[in-house]
């Protein structure tokens, strides 16, 4: 009897951990099953989104690049008369006088913040509003597949260049206002931002071109 039972206990043991065993590898694959659908339906919800977020940008979208580069030769052209600011409606001797007392001797101030109104940092109605995000997506319009390299760099030369344009445009409109800031400063800022702008322009007008667009709107 004692053997008996013994043999008993141990037949039960090996059932029960049997069981445990095959309900542990149901759970299992129960929960792989559910991750791996779970995997499906994310991927058949994010990658359309994904997809339609790196889409390549309508005609309408890529005009804008033209137009941008238009305005930059604009302000290129124009810069004393774009970046010489106001003279606040000074058109009385008594009024001249004043200002060029307060003013270090010059009737006008410069607006260097003005800039950034032509290289798409100041308002999202600006043509070149985000344009980097653009030209990437714009990527696979490349019309020499051998030149995407190229391409990218000169896109990501051109976000830098944009980038100091402004920041020297900012550091120019303040430049007076700093610490031992002076005229001086403020000027030599202003002449960096636009060596920024040229340069910057020169870029935009490779992207352009190897994107197939024209260079007038």
């Amino acid at each position: 009897m004692p053997r008996r039972a013994a043999l008993l206990a141990m037949v039960s043991a090996t059932t029960a951990l049997e069981f445990a065993t095959n309900a542990a590898l149901s759970r299992r694959h129960t929960m792989r099953g559910l991750a791996t659908a779970a995997a499906g339906t994310l991927a058949t919800t994010v990658a359309p989104r994904v997809a339609a977020a790196e889409s390549v940008p309508t005609p309408d979208e890529l005009r804008k690049l033209t137009l941008g580069y238009n305005r930059m030769q604009t302000l290129l052209k124009d810069w004393k008369t774009i970046t010489a600011g106001s003279c606040k409606d000074a058109t009385l001797s008594k009024e001249k006088s004043q200002v060029v007392a307060t003013n270090g001797g010059s009737l006008c101030d410069a607006s260097p913040l003005v800039i950034q109104d032509y290289i798409g940092y100041k308002s999202i109605n600006d043509p070149l509003y985000r344009a980097e995000k653009l030209m990437v997506r714009a990527a696979p319009l490349v019309q020499d597949s051998s030149k995407l390299d190229e391409y990218l760099e000169a896109v990501n030369l051109w976000g830098q260049k944009a980038q100091m344009s402004s920041l020297n445009a900012y550091t120019s409109a303040w430049g007076e206002a700093n610490p031992n800031g002076s005229k001086a400063q403020s000027a030599a800022y202003l002449q960096e931002a636009r060596y920024d702008v040229e340069e910057s322009a020169d870029l935009l007008k490779r992207i352009i071109l190897m994107l197939g667009l024209p260079l007038t709107a």
